[in-house]
């Protein structure tokens, strides 16, 4: 697939209900700079559009929209310029999933983006497929509140200027800011050696060994 940009947790649609706050629901959660929803609907589409195609890509790695409002969905949907894909979260509901999807919406999956695998899953992942052979980890739901670590990071709206980016510019910052980048390893040796209590104690843990397969999962997204 060429061409391909990531974002996640835009929560369209949620809030705006009580006349007496407009900017209860994520606005308020997420400290967005927004007056209400219909502010912070106009900025995502237009943050969208200009840096998006036609023909590229984009990647919502889940909570895209939040309600019940299928029309209004529909209709933000269909101002967002590029062939759309769904990684579902944990709020992207029928509604949702029944959009115009350029490919079937699933729940995690590992793709190719130029030379680079990248595991993508609206949840963090703290020991992903293939992480011990250079496999990046996109992921959204923290609204930039957790810190990444080594090759994963938050590729949501609240981390990046409300619009979506390429993964350069994600693996850039991993570059820049996590200091374990080529260190990461969460499981460690004398904890797994405790859960595998059947293993020699001469036993070399090798974690390589642990995700063999993921080739297994490496899948591109349809046409």
């Amino acid at each position: 697939m060429d061409d391909i940009l990531y974002s996640a947790d835009h929560h369209f649609l949620h809030g705006g209900n009580n006349p007496a706050n407009p900017r209860a629901g994520v606005i308020e959660w997420c400290k967005r700079p927004f007056d209400n929803v219909d502010d912070m609907t106009e900025a995502l589409i237009e943050s969208h559009n200009s840096v998006v195609e036609r023909s590229t890509n984009v990647i919502f790695l889940g909570d895209f929209a939040v309600g019940r409002d299928s029309r209004s969905m529909q209709k933000i949907f269909d101002k967002l310029k590029g062939r759309k894909h769904l990684i579902i979260g944990n709020h992207d509901r029928a509604d949702v999933l029944r959009l115009r999807w350029s490919s079937e919406p699933c729940h995690r999956k590992t793709i190719q983006d130029g030379s680079n695998k990248i595991y993508l899953d609206h949840l963090p992942i703290h020991s992903w497929p293939g992480m011990y052979r250079g496999v990046f980890h996109f992921h959204g739901h923290t609204h930039g509140r957790l810190p990444s670590r080594g090759r994963m990071i938050d590729v949501g709206v609240d981390s990046w200027g409300f619009g979506p980016i390429r993964a350069v510019d994600a693996i850039a910052r991993m570059r820049e800011w996590n200091v374990d980048f080529d260190t990461y390893a969460p499981e460690r040796h004398d904890i797994i050696r405790s859960a595998e209590e059947n293993l020699p104690l001469d036993y070399d843990y090798d974690p390589e060994v642990r995700d063999e397969g993921y080739e297994d999962t490496l899948l591109t997204l349809s046409a």
